[in-house]
């Protein structure tokens, strides 16, 4: 007599695509676009095809493509960072960028407020007025013999001492005084600005000492970055503090400066800022996107940076959030992909063995009498 062998349960489908399994893939294909952009489609054909080729293979070859895959990957970011580095190399050789030689620029003039403050035991007058009440130059003409480098404007110095005008000294160009990416057109512009005013560190015509600050010298701006305003660093022109926030000086000219390099990148965005020089010698980075017009006044009164946030880096969450959604979903794909496999194949036939073999052949056993 025969005994009939056992059913096995037919194979499944090689493509069985679920609705959980499409959701998955608007996932993926969402997640790689914020992640990578343009290039979001052709990752997403990598992984498609990965989950497929894992799918209707064995393990030991899905394990080997995916092996190869993530040296691949290691090896494309390792190109991709020794070019990169190269590259900032490759800007360092030509000069360091618009940002890191602007705050240097700043620290020189910052340097030189203070020798000035002790050769003459006060800060410069925001503007030299002549007998009749008429300015003729300008506090950034005064401390240019604190300025000199080795003689660069020792020239340019004793100009100055002898009392010229700003016009006959409009002509030359002072690189202290002009940030690398301010594009003006004048022969001798300049990027820094005092706010002037009669609560501010700078009263006109009448110099300030650093004691009537008291405490509030690390809280109080003495100079500001501004581009393309138009100025002459000779010009005794600067910024009047009732028009800050206002139509004919508006908050956006102040955040242009943060702009110097673009700094933003995947991880981290930073915040726009504008460059100021404090009374005590500092320079710091300020936030100023929120506010109102008379809070911005206030901001550049003496004393008003106290509780004022530095701009600074922070994490940028969106990306960190679409990079983290990106390998969760890829990573459930290529698993459930793997366990489809399984149960597509179903679950292994047993070998039957011959009569020499202690029992059935395969097919349709026998039995010996």
């Amino acid at each position: 007599m025969t005994e009939p062998q056992s059913a096995l349960p037919p194979p499944r489908p090689p493509f069985q695509f679920t609705l959980r399994t499409l959701l998955l893939l608007f996932v993926v294909l969402g997640s790689s676009l914020a992640v990578f952009g343009a290039w979001g489609i052709a990752v997403f054909g990598v992984v498609v095809g990965l989950a497929i080729h894992a799918r209707t293979t064995s393990n030991l070859k899905v394990l080997g493509c995916l092996m190869i895959v993530v040296v691949c990957s290691v090896l494309l970011l390792g190109v991709a960072w020794a070019w990169l580095l190269s590259m900032r190399n490759l800007v360092y050789a030509f000069g360091p960028p618009h940002g890191l030689s602007c705050k240097h620029n700043m620290k020189q003039i910052a340097f030189a407020l203070q020798l000035y403050h002790s050769a003459h035991n006060c800060f410069p007058p925001a503007i030299v007025a002549d007998k009749t009440g008429k300015p003729t130059a300008s506090w950034r003409g005064l401390i240019v013999p604190y300025l000199d480098n080795d003689g660069e404007y020792q020239n340019l110095t004793k100009i100055v001492a002898s009392g010229a005008t700003w016009n006959s000294l409009s002509t030359m160009r002072i690189a202290d005084f002009l940030c690398p990416s301010d594009h003006s057109e004048l022969i001798g512009p300049t990027s820094y600005l005092a706010v002037v005013g009669p609560d501010t560190a700078w009263s006109g015509d009448k110099p300030r000492n650093i004691e009537e600050f008291g405490k509030d010298a690390s809280d109080t701006v003495m100079v500001v970055e501004v581009h393309d305003n138009c100025v002459c660093w000779a010009e005794p022109k600067d910024i009047a503090l009732q028009s800050i926030g206002t139509p004919v000086f508006p908050r956006s000219r102040f955040l242009l400066p943060s702009n110097h390099d673009g700094r933003d990148d995947f991880f981290f965005v930073y915040d726009p800022g504008i460059s100021v020089v404090m009374a005590d010698g500092k320079v710091r980075c300020l936030d100023l996107r929120e506010g109102s017009a008379d809070e911005l006044q206030r901001i550049f009164r003496i004393g008003g940076c106290k509780g004022i946030d530095e701009a600074g880096r922070h994490l940028n969450w969106p990306n960190i959030a679409a990079l983290l959604v990106w390998l969760l979903s890829v990573g459930t794909l290529l698993v459930g992909a793997v366990r489809g496999r399984k149960a597509r194949l179903g679950p292994r036939r047993p070998l039957d063995r011959g009569r020499f073999g202690g029992g059935a052949t395969h097919g349709q056993g026998t039995c010996l009498s």
